[in-house]
């Protein structure tokens, strides 16, 4: 009974996924990583050990044995998002932060394959979600009520709901081939397809009662728009050494000049909803920038209208990759440590390449196996600073069935405008949001 309880604790720790609020401008790339990777400083293309390889490292693919396995990887992210004004005390200084709005993303997904080898070429086939566009925000608003001496009340009652949602998920179908060259050395080559999909908005005020106290001045609407799918493609090698690995990598970007992209030119960051005033005559509507709030309070209440602005581009980076493993023991007794650089770079103006640093060790005795690391990651936007992601995890094994467990955190703070801005406000002109990110990520490999 005890084995069963340990067969079954990944699915229960790895049934929430969730995304931040940018999901729909910037590739998320939640899939296609493996429990062990992820614990080791999300160093995917150098640790993963699943089907995951057909995409991430298909060269690795030579050298799996020459079982044929299964395997299954639960993705976990918990997103806690806080929306906070900056408080100024009696002379005019920062005091403290209030917050106002606070949102928990919960979803659910997973990612499955097979490996194999047949005289001496290894092959995996993989399928699972490569980026999700899942967010969901719901702002509680309140207006002011006043009761006589004697009656009892509450003087801040709940007036309606700002809700704005997106939904819809990308996934990855990847075939991968790893061909011996020598003795030491191997290539491999990744053909990877990208789904079509649809991005679902919702944007809308819920007004509850009577009053309409701040509560913006909101065009509700819904619909969806289309994301066509595309192929590329990945190619590894790997030289191996006594107790060093060196690997390369590099993998194909993808451009989609259909779609629509919105930035802000005075926060740099993209915008989902768009203010502006609506022509009394002619019913048109001359949006501005949202994140001048000066422009916004200058309309009049009667043409003031928010409404969502189309907003959906995802170019994949093309990336190159480095990677050197260093190990160091037996097998029942080892240490090994790892480094990969990946260098992102992409085509247009609207997002910066950056770099990314992963790191990580793993030390094993028996049947245990303890991993840890650190990841570093540039921003794709000049707006957010970079983000530190601090792993670890274990590993487990009964007879022909490995269970992994990997355990990620990570924590961003940046500034952005009132998502739903009303007239008379008297507020900071941009918010101060905290991003703290739990995932976990379990894989359960089974080999025949």
């Amino acid at each position: 009974m005890f084995y069963k309880k340990i067969l079954f604790l990944p699915f229960y720790l790895s049934l929430s996924i969730s995304q931040s609020f940018f999901n729909i401008s910037i590739p998320n790339e939640l899939g296609f990583r493996s429990a062990k990777s992820t614990a080791i400083g999300l160093t995917h293309f150098i640790n993963t050990n699943t089907s995951v390889n057909s995409f991430r490292n298909p060269a690795k693919l030579h050298w799996n044995d020459n079982n044929l396995n299964f395997d299954i990887n639960l993705l976990g992210n918990l997103v806690n998002e806080r929306r906070s004004i900056e408080l100024l005390d009696y002379f005019g200084d920062f005091l403290t932060e209030s917050d106002y709005v606070f949102n928990q993303n919960v979803f659910y997904n997973s990612q499955l394959g097979i490996t194999g080898k047949l005289d001496g070429v290894g092959f995996a086939i993989s399928h699972g979600p490569w980026s999700t566009f899942n967010y969901n925000y719901e702002e509680e608003v309140r207006g002011s009520a006043s009761f006589d001496d004697g009656i009892i009340g509450i003087r801040d009652p709940i007036i309606g709901y700002h809700i704005f949602k997106h939904s819809g998920q990308i996934n990855l179908t990847s075939f991968g081939f790893g061909f011996p060259l020598n003795r030491n050395l191997s290539f491999g080559i990744g053909i990877n397809y990208l789904s079509n999909s649809y991005l679902e908005f919702d944007i809308s005020s819920v007004k509850i009662g009577d009053s309409i106290e701040n509560l913006a001045p909101v065009a509700n609407s819904s619909g969806r728009l289309k994301f066509d799918g595309d192929r590329f493609i990945s190619f590894s090698l790997i030289a191996k050494r006594p107790s060093l690995n060196y690997f390369f990598g590099f993998e194909q970007g993808i451009e989609n000049d259909t779609l629509t992209f919105n930035l802000s030119e005075i926060a740099g960051l993209p915008i989902y909803i768009s203010a502006g005033e609506v022509d009394p005559l002619s019913g048109s509507f001359a949006p501005i920038d949202p994140a001048n709030a000066s422009q916004i309070y200058e309309i009049e209440d009667t043409l003031l209208q928010l409404r969502y602005l189309p907003n959906l581009y995802l170019p994949k980076a093309r990336k190159i990759k480095f990677g050197i493993s260093h190990k160091e023991g037996t097998n029942y007794n080892s240490r090994m440590f790892s480094l990969e650089f990946i260098s992102s770079q992409f085509v247009n103006n609207y997002y910066k390449d950056f770099y990314r640093i992963n790191m990580g060790i793993e030390y094993s005795k028996f049947e245990n196996t303890i991993r840890m690391g650190i990841s570093y990651e540039e921003s794709t936007l000049q707006s957010l600073s970079p983000k530190a992601t601090f792993c670890f995890g274990n590993s487990q094994k009964f007879q022909n069935i490995t269970l992994d467990l990997g355990i990620t955190y990570s924590y961003q703070k940046y500034k952005y405008h009132d998502l739903f801005p009303v007239q008379g406000d008297v507020r900071p002109d941009f918010d101060t949001v905290h991003e703290s990110q739990w995932s976990l990520v379990s894989t359960i490999l089974y080999s025949l």
